[in-house]
């Protein structure tokens, strides 16, 4: 071997020796080994064949009750008052198996009112003049003037009811709208007028025409009579009749009235004797209907002008009496 050679193979152990006692030499380990994953690929395993399921019925539910819809609460409808059953302050309104109207608070503590069947006496031809037809009556309660004949009362009547009894009212009906039709304030002979008095109506003064709510009529003062009497406040009364538009019904009233001038028992006998009263009796009750022209409505009592606003706010509805 070469003395070069041997002697750097010497030097290389020597180096080699020094390094192996070194205690500050740093140690190196050895990493551990990297970990390992295993991925095992399974194959998926087949599933058994399975039955083919038809879909379920479907379990029917209990027969339910049918339910109607609740009505919706009940409410108070309240219709608003028609213009024409706004009474004045004077007045008090009534209403009678849906006839509506005002009445005089002053001359009235209330009213009663009757459904009034027909009438129609056995027999006698020509018909009894007290018969008629189913009727509504209104008779005032409290009325300040007491009569003899008359009482207090408005009644309506069925036009057609009353012609099925007496054949007469149908001349009545054509006499009565022939009259109202022309307005005459000084009408000879007497006027119409139901119901039918057994007496002559004597005379006809203070006669005025008025619209009630459906229909039309006309008021006067009379008396009714057999025999040559004085107007008396035991007998005159305050008379209105009239017509619905429909010509269905009629509208009466007999309202005992008094005045001055009349005397206060009619079978008083005058102081010229009832031969001489007789006499002139024509004469006596032309006098009467010429000075009643001049009376104011309250010379009278009660007051016309209230019973005549009671007559105009009358209303009489279709098919009041069946």
């Amino acid at each position: 071997m070469k003395p070069r050679l041997y002697f750097l193979v010497l030097v290389a152990l020597f180096l080699a020796t020094l390094a192996c006692n070194i205690p500050w030499a740093p140690v190196l380990e050895t990493p551990p080994p990297e970990p390992t994953v295993a991925i095992t690929v399974v194959e998926p395993t087949p599933l058994p064949p399975t039955e083919t399921l038809e879909p379920a019925e479907p379990t029917p539910l209990p027969p339910t009750e049918t339910l109607e819809p609740e009505p919706p609460p009940a409410t108070l409808t309240v219709e608003p008052t028609p213009e024409f059953f706004a009474c004045s302050q004077e007045m008090l309104p009534g209403i009678a198996f849906g006839v509506e109207f005002c009445y005089p608070k002053v001359y009235s503590n209330g009213f009663s009112q009757s459904l009034i069947p027909e009438f129609r006496p056995e027999g006698g031809d020509p018909p009894a003049m007290d018969s008629h037809p189913d009727m509504i009556e209104i008779i005032l309660t409290g009325y300040p003037v007491s009569n003899v004949y008359h009482r207090p009362a408005v009644r309506i009547y069925p036009v057609q009811g009353y012609m099925a009894l007496n054949p007469y009212i149908q001349n009545m009906v054509i006499e009565l709208q022939a009259l109202l039709n022309s307005g005459d304030l000084h009408p000879t002979g007497s006027i119409p007028f139901v119901p039918i008095f057994n007496a002559a109506q004597m005379m006809r003064a203070q006669i005025k025409y008025l619209d009630f709510q459906n229909g039309k009529g006309v008021r006067f003062i009379t008396q009714y009579g057999q025999a040559a009497v004085p107007i008396s406040n035991d007998s005159a009364f305050y008379a209105f009749i009239g017509l619905t538009d429909d010509g269905a019904y009629f509208l009466s009233a007999t309202m005992p009235i008094a005045h001055l001038w009349f005397v206060d028992d009619g079978l008083i006998e005058p102081a010229e004797g009832w031969s001489a009263f007789s006499e002139y009796f024509e004469i006596y009750i032309a006098e009467v209907e010429a000075g009643m022209l001049t009376q104011p409505a309250d010379a009278f009592t009660p007051d016309l002008t209230h019973l005549d606003a009671m007559m105009e706010s009358f209303l009489i509805p279709p098919g009041v009496i069946p």
